[in-house]
């Protein structure tokens, strides 16, 4: 199955904005160029518009000109952690904690177990906001761990708390995917619909790659400074 033409797109025009091809502050090409440049549908070019603008990379103004604005991947300190937890309105609900193979060996190079915790984020409304699937090196935490310590937790204050692990920096990776079955049951909608996929990675004081928190989102908020 080939990659969907939104992500194509969408790909590029965060490429072409993170390399200041298409600079921070200035204009968005019009839906008209965009349909020309990218050869598809109008459809397809206002999905990817709606991703962006959601995201926060985009203002769009009705009669106006749409700025770039990139709010996501440039932080003001690249070496500072972003507690992007405890600005939503939001709780956890831990789904499952349990130890698999590591999958992820280009991350995690010399551990050969991983934790895996999947939880469920959900707005005071109930509404579904985001899935987590996180991954923690089993030898960061050991293997008799009461996985009651994961329920209704930020993993950041566990892994900081609970085991003393000194995280220094975390990284950003952000893409277009379509939901599995299974996400679009839990967020009650269609198979394929698209979504963002938004990955941090923490590292700890010696530079190693402690957790992988990858949130999947159909419904991106727009929270003042939120990675600022």
């Amino acid at each position: 199955m080939g990659t969907p033409k939104y992500k194509t797109i969408y790909d590029q025009i965060v490429k072409f904005i993170l390399t200041d091809v298409w600079p921070v502050g200035s204009k968005m090409k019009s839906e008209n160029e965009l349909i020309k440049l990218f050869g598809v549908s109008r459809l397809t070019i206002r999905n990817v518009l709606n991703i962006l603008e959601n995201e926060g990379r985009i203002l769009r103004s009705r009669g106006k000109a749409t700025l770039i604005l990139d709010r996501l991947l440039q932080n003001n300190n690249r070496s500072e952690i972003k507690d992007f937890s405890v600005t939503l309105n939001a709780d956890y609900k831990l789904i499952d904690v349990e130890v698999v193979k590591n999958n992820l060996i280009k991350k995690f190079k010399n551990s050969s177990s991983l934790y895996y915790i999947k939880r469920l984020r959900r707005l005071k409304n109930n509404e579904l906001y985001l899935i987590s699937r996180s991954y923690i090196p089993l030898e960061i935490i050991g293997d008799n761990v009461n996985k009651k310590i994961f329920k209704d937790k930020n993993l950041l204050e566990v892994l900081i708390n609970q085991f003393k692990v000194k995280i220094s920096r975390s990284d950003q990776e952000l893409s277009a995917i379509t939901l599995s079955n299974n996400d679009a049951d839990l967020f009650k909608i269609t198979k394929d619909y698209p979504a963002i996929l938004n990955t941090w990675n923490m590292y700890d004081k010696s530079n190693k790659l402690v957790l992988i928190d990858q949130e999947t989102t159909i419904k991106p908020l727009k929270v003042s400074n939120y990675y600022q």
